[in-house]
């Protein structure tokens, strides 16, 4: 079947009168440093994806020290839907404060896509986020308990890696089969932030910043016995990530991110693995852990825009088993108690 034919039947289906379209404003983050091809790519993928004639800002955050072909590319890029702002340290900051100071919410109605310049996007993948903000965010699906959802992620994931005994295969549709859930190919909620592409919610990453702030102060303090945050996670032993941080903070509050869920991993991001701060071998077979088929236009249909109601997604735990949200928050209440004592 024609591909431009499929993409239309699939637009004219699509309830335009989704509440609030214009209510929430989306911006796009890129941190970069001395990847230009990955970048270029990124580039690419950025400028071939359906936007519906949204406007979104582009900020392009530029490492000290990054290469003159990286700075040319970013100095060359034309982006025809929105201003572009970029950022160019002069002090090497690092992996994480160069992606928790790439975006910072102005109000609540606005929403950060983090990309780092490693991660390739879905031409579908602007559609996927507005669809998940407009359910969850302004929908009639809004309720209390979809407060505690703190962002999309782009990415499918196909390994667990927060297990104590090392990173292990991960399909959604197989757990939730073994646990007798009778919707096995729902998106899911999970406690993981996704650095492969996300969104991010404004109070939820304002509160991450403040969480980091203080953490990070304790930490300066160089505690001999600092207890772990999270117990029984590999992440508790990362020492430059920021995901380190921001799983405790979920952890602590029973926050959850909204994960896609389609056929043979379909995603709206992938990752090519790198070399970089977190990669420094990248054999095949490793690529093949992380790397996921693109949904193309001509798989427009299997994007559906009618999203389950809140309650009714499956929910995982950090080790990927499945869970609820009541026990996600009471297990982080009863640490945080634990802790403070």
């Amino acid at each position: 079947m024609n591909s431009s034919y499929t993409l239309h039947s699939w637009l004219i289906r699509i309830d335009w009168s989704l509440s609030g379209w214009h209510a929430g404003r989306v911006e796009i983050s890129v941190i970069t440093h001395n990847r230009p091809d990955s970048l270029a790519r990124l580039f690419s993928s950025l400028s071939g994806a359906l936007y519906f004639g949204d406007r979104l800002n582009l900020r392009i955050n530029i490492e000290q020290g990054a290469d003159e072909r990286t700075h040319q590319l970013v100095e060359d890029f034309l982006w025809n839907h929105g201003s572009v702002f970029v950022h160019h340290r002069v002090v090497r900051g690092g992996l994480l404060p160069a992606v928790v100071e790439s975006w910072y919410p102005h109000s609540d109605d606005e929403y950060g896509i983090l990309l780092e310049d490693d991660v390739e996007l879905s031409p579908l993948f602007y559609a996927w986020a507005k669809f998940a903000i407009l359910r969850y965010r302004y929908g009639k699906r809004r309720n209390e308990s979809s407060k505690k959802m703190f962002g999309v992620s782009l990415y499918q994931q196909k390994s667990m890696e927060l297990r104590m005994e090392g990173r292990q295969p991960f399909h959604p549709r197989q757990v939730f089969a073994a646990a007798g859930l009778p919707f096995t190919t729902s998106p899911y909620l999970s406690p993981i932030p996704c650095s492969w592409g996300a969104v991010y919610f404004p109070e939820h990453w304002r509160e991450f910043h403040e969480y980091l702030d203080s953490r990070l102060l304790q930490t300066k303090k160089k505690l001999d016995e600092e207890e772990d945050i999270v117990p029984d996670v590999r992440s508790s032993r990362w020492t430059k990530s920021w995901k380190k941080f921001f799983i405790e903070l979920s952890y602590l509050r029973g926050y959850v991110m909204l994960y896609p869920n389609l056929d043979d991993f379909l995603s709206f991001s992938t990752n090519h693995l790198e070399y970089g701060s977190h990669v420094r071998e990248r054999s095949r077979m490793k690529q093949e852990l992380f790397k996921v088929p693109l949904m193309q236009l001509e798989q427009a249909s299997e994007l559906n825009a009618d999203l389950p109601a809140f309650e009714a997604l499956p929910v995982l735990n950090l080790t990927g088993s499945v869970t609820d949200l009541m026990q996600l928050m009471e297990q982080g209440e009863r640490r945080s108690r634990l802790l403070a004592n």
